[in-house]
């Protein structure tokens, strides 16, 4: 993983030279960050209904039953 991500901290410590919208060339300082929580927090950051698994098709009214 340290050889994966070493040129992204160079990177964020150096900045990287890119043309923006404007056509002018500007130095920026990418940051790489991930962010872990357990489906409650992850349904809050998403701004999503919690009361629902969104990785099955088991509706409410069968969820625990013998499928």
């Amino acid at each position: 993983m340290k050889k994966i991500v070493e040129p992204l901290v160079a990177a964020g410590r150096e900045g990287v030279e890119m043309v923006c919208a404007d056509g002018r060339i500007c130095r920026v300082f990418p940051v790489l960050a991930a962010y872990i929580g357990d489906h409650p927090e992850q349904c809050l950051v998403a701004c999503c209904t919690e009361n629902r698994c969104p990785k099955c098709l088991v509706p409410a009214n069968q969820r625990g039953a013998n499928l």
